[in-house]
């Protein structure tokens, strides 16, 4: 990320006394360290395996079952689509932030159609893939292409696309996702707790229903770290047929209103507290 470029002071803002440090000496520091940002940030997007304005070419190379109607979908780049710019892959690598998407562009019996997808965040995943989370619907035009596809199958992809910033001021955040919502949520999540410096607090609510608690097991993981908890709403349960992990906090009914009060008094009864909630449905 390119930091803000510092404003240069006049003659006059340097009163003469040998201060230390100087303001004319710090413009100067503030500026080496904006070229130096700005170069890394040039020196990466001729590293990276992905284009905002062009598509690239990456094939399929996995498929996971994950739930019901949900699939866990890896792909590794191949090239740059209509490129003929040279390139050392092994100098190439899948580069975006926490909670930005990638535009997949698809094509069924000539109808071309775009759908945004969060790459997950995944353990030690070669630096030439993308994870993606796919709900497959009945009826939808990605899903029947995603359902076409075949190990080895190319697709087209572009991106990354999105503004999001990670911000660790607030002491309690709370981020509340329903569905497929949870994919740029886990990734922000896994992203801040693997900053040792991080020292706020993490709680997911999540709305899902029984047969499809995406990500389930890998949220559970995160609960090793002091600073995350997560809570499952869950409409229609069935307790007879629902196995809860240990030390899990499930809840069958709706998030309601009382449930995000109830969070918010708890946090402000401490003292110095800022709050940050994040929505995704």
């Amino acid at each position: 990320m390119i930091m803000q470029e510092p404003v240069k002071p006049s003659e006059s803002d340097c009163c003469g006394s040998g201060c230390n440090p100087c303001i004319l000496d710090v413009y100067e520091e503030q500026l080496k360290k904006y070229n130096a940002s700005k170069n890394q940030e040039l020196k990466n997007s001729f590293n990276t395996c992905l284009s905002p304005t062009t598509f690239s070419l990456f094939k399929l190379i996995d498929v996971k079952k994950h739930t019901k109607d949900c699939n866990l979908n890896t792909f590794r780049f191949i090239q740059f689509q209509n490129s003929s710019l040279e390139h050392n892959i092994d100098q190439l690598s899948v580069q975006y932030e926490p909670g930005q998407y990638l535009l997949l562009k698809g094509e069924v019996q000539g109808d071309i159609f775009q759908k945004a997808y969060t790459p997950l965040y995944v353990e030690d995943l070669d630096q030439h893939c993308f994870t993606i989370l796919v709900k497959l619907y009945n009826n939808g035009r990605m899903s029947k292409l995603f359902k076409e596809l075949t190990i080895g199958s190319k697709t087209l992809w572009r991106g990354p696309y999105g503004k999001f910033k990670i911000d660790y001021k607030c002491k309690h955040i709370l981020f509340i996702a329903q569905g497929t919502g949870i994919a740029p949520f886990y990734t922000i999540i896994s992203k801040m707790l693997l900053n040792e410096d991080c020292l706020s607090f993490l709680t997911l609510y999540f709305c899902c229903d029984q047969d499809n608690i995406l990500l389930r097991d890998e949220l559970y993981k995160l609960r090793d770290y002091w600073n995350f908890s997560y809570e499952l709403f869950i409409s229609k349960l069935n307790m007879q047929a629902f196995t809860k992990k240990y030390h899990e906090v499930v809840k069958g009914s709706r998030l309601g209103i009382a449930d995000i009060k109830q969070f918010l008094n708890k946090v402000m009864l401490q003292k110095n507290s800022p709050v940050m909630s994040c929505l995704m449905i």
